[in-house]
């Protein structure tokens, strides 16, 4: 058992004896602390005494402020008779005659079993110190003091390694001072010998050894002797603790290596241990900046999401536009939304005729109640029948239990019929029943259902032409069609392109966490050039590409390939000949352009003057006027 150890601890000039038992002492304000100090100027754990062999060293603990020593502020200092410890306003000191008992107490064990006992309490020493540490910076001095001491070499050192660079590197002698630059004391050759080698590295005279005699570096550094173990750590090398005497040679044995090996062994957990808090810590740190980063890039670019919906905003949620055409959709949608009457919406398909509804339904008298989406042209009639109507268990095969339909489902609410041009003719007729009756009947049921049900459909195709054509009923079409709304294709909406690009530049990289990508002044004009035939959704997915798929200003070769073979038509057609006159060169876009239309929509004149963004009439005289000959439709 080790000798107690006391203390003279003194405040105020109030002197007290605290005697300790335990080789490693906590002292601080804390309660679990062993020597507990009253003074508003220590820490909670200010530092630490702990006894190593027969030394006694006092360790700071990064203290608010700092534990002194004969008026040096000091990390760790091994404690001679008579010097004073200062820790705020109280001193410690060790009793007088501590080391004359301890000498003593040495000297018989020294008689018993000297070699063997002083070893065993160095080693304990230091694992009990190591226990209570948990910093490699402070746990770094104690592996080397108890190795100088248990190999009795001249200087001791530690290197800690990743990736076999070195990380950490301290360096004390025998009489535990500070070698400075450690990592130019010893040869890096022998430390990557040792490293690599994962095993014992010793050199009984590094001047004469047939390996490293012709080493510049170990001459010039005047090595002799020297021990390198490596630390191994869940089967890894992560450094090496050295030692060396410069002035003697063979100064290590067998024995020596037995001894620091097992030292190193205790070592490696501890530290391996505190390598991979540390790793963890800096983990955390780095995730917590990430975080404070990406959440700060968020909300600025929700801020810049924000005052972009600022410019043609609406009160209708989703839908933005400052073009003529969105201000005047979005004008007639408010003249309706105190109404329940049934409204077609037409438009092209990704002009955004669901959004439409969804802004009629959610801003209208109905806003509390269901909003319910069918896609009329996903179904075929069997299926799409049971969807809007519900069946009762046994109408059909698979019907294993009743079923309300869609209808009942948005009573009180909102019914939206997509696509509904592409009913066939039974399902317009049920369809028009349940508009002029109010009442639904499920699938395989005589048991009629009121409901009360606002219907808004929307088209892609032009209903007037299915009309005369026979394809849809006209009765159905006039139900349906008591207001009119239309969603602008893309390319007639002047001016909203860079402003919806915008949009969904900033909404994107909200979601997506990254930085906002701006358009270069090259690429917006390719953006305008390109006809966008999925129009506002078209815009959408490619600005989202754009975001996924690069960083920094969106340049034209960053766009889709089909964007910027249009704008290099486009460019062509421009400049043409370059000596035709000008009244010449827009004759020739314009035919241009209205053949393509026309061939697009397989000589349809209302699509075609949608398409070019000017009306019938305008496009009927201009056919008139180039001498263009087209089919009527």
């Amino acid at each position: 058992m080790a000798e107690p150890l006391d203390i003279i601890v003194e405040r105020d000039h109030i002197q007290r004896v605290v005697r300790l038992e335990a080789d490693i002492v906590v002292v601080g304000r804390g309660r679990d602390c062993g020597l507990r100090l009253e003074d508003p100027l220590s820490s909670r754990e200010h530092c630490r005494v702990e006894r190593l062999g027969s030394d006694i060293f006092i360790v700071d603990l990064d203290s608010a402020n700092g534990t002194w020593v004969d008026g040096h502020k000091v990390d760790r200092h091994q404690l001679c008779a008579g010097e004073i410890v200062r820790i705020g306003s109280t001193q410690l000191r060790l009793e007088g005659d501590f080391y004359s008992k301890l000498a003593a107490a040495e000297s018989t064990v020294v008689r018993q079993d000297a070699p063997g006992t002083r070893v065993l309490r160095t080693l304990l020493g230091m694992a009990r110190a190591l226990v209570h540490e948990d910093k490699m910076e402070r746990m770094a001095p104690t592996v080397i003091d108890s190795a100088v001491a248990i190999t009795r070499a001249e200087r001791g050192f530690l290197f800690l390694m990743e990736k076999r660079r070195t990380v950490f590197a301290l360096g004390r002698n025998f009489a535990r001072e500070v070698v400075p630059s450690p990592e130019k004391k010893i040869s890096q050759t022998l430390l990557e010998k040792a490293i690599v080698a994962s095993e014992p590295l010793l050199i009984q005279d590094a001047a004469s050894d047939g390996d490293f005699a012709g080493v510049a570096s170990i001459a010039d550094l005047g090595l002799r002797s020297l021990l390198a173990i490596p630390l191994i750590h869940h089967g890894r090398a992560i450094g090496l603790v050295v030692v060396d005497h410069r002035m003697q040679g063979a100064a290590f044995d067998q024995e020596t290596i037995d001894l620091l090996s097992g030292l190193a062994d205790i070592a490696a957990v501890y530290l391996g241990s505190a390598i991979e808090g540390r790793q963890k810590r800096n983990l955390k740190r780095r995730l917590a900046q990430l975080q404070s980063e990406l959440g700060r890039r968020v909300t600025s670019q929700k801020e810049e999401l924000g005052s972009s919906q600022t410019v043609g905003d609406t009160q209708f949620t989703g839908l933005l536009g400052a073009a003529p055409v969105m201000q005047e959709l979005f004008s007639n949608m408010g003249r309706i939304l105190e109404s329940d009457v049934p409204v077609l919406v037409y438009g092209e398909s990704g002009t955004g005729k669901e959004l439409v509804a969804r802004g009629l339904h959610f801003h209208g008298m109905r806003a509390q109640k269901p909003f319910v989406v069918v896609n009329c042209g996903a179904l075929p009639d069997t299926l799409l029948e049971s969807e809007l109507f519900g069946h009762v268990k046994g109408a059909y095969t698979g019907a294993t239990r009743d079923r309300s339909g869609r209808f009942e489902e948005a009573d009180g609410g909102t019914l939206f019929l997509d696509e509904v041009g592409e009913m066939s003719e039974a399902m317009q007729t049920r369809l028009l029943r349940v508009l002029q009756e109010g009442e639904i009947r499920r699938l395989g049921s005589d048991e009629l259902r009121k409901v009360d049900v606002r219907v808004i459909a929307a088209t892609h195709v032009d209903l007037t032409e299915a009309v005369a054509t026979g394809k849809f009923r006209e009765d159905l079409y006039y139900r349906l069609r008591v207001v009119q709304l239309e969603c602008p294709p893309l390319r007639t909406r002047q001016g909203d392109l860079k402003l919806l690009a915008e949009h969904f530049l900033a909404m994107e990289a909200a979601v997506q966490g990254s930085l906002r990508r701006e358009l270069s002044a090259d690429a917006m004009p390719c953006l305008e050039s390109f006809s966008w035939p999925g129009n506002v959704r078209q815009l959408r997915n490619e600005m989202r590409r754009l975001t996924l798929m690069g960083e920094g200003e969106i340049t034209p070769d960053d766009l889709a390939p089909e964007i910027l073979n249009a704008a290099n038509e486009v460019k062509v057609d421009l400049l043409g000949d370059c000596d035709m006159p000008l009244p010449e060169r827009v004759t020739a876009l314009e035919t241009s352009a209205i053949l393509r239309a026309l061939q697009k929509y397989r000589g349809n004149r209302s699509q075609a003057a949608k398409t070019l963004g000017i009306s019938r009439f305008a496009l009927l005289r201009k056919l008139d006027k180039y001498g263009i000959e087209q089919e009527s439709d």
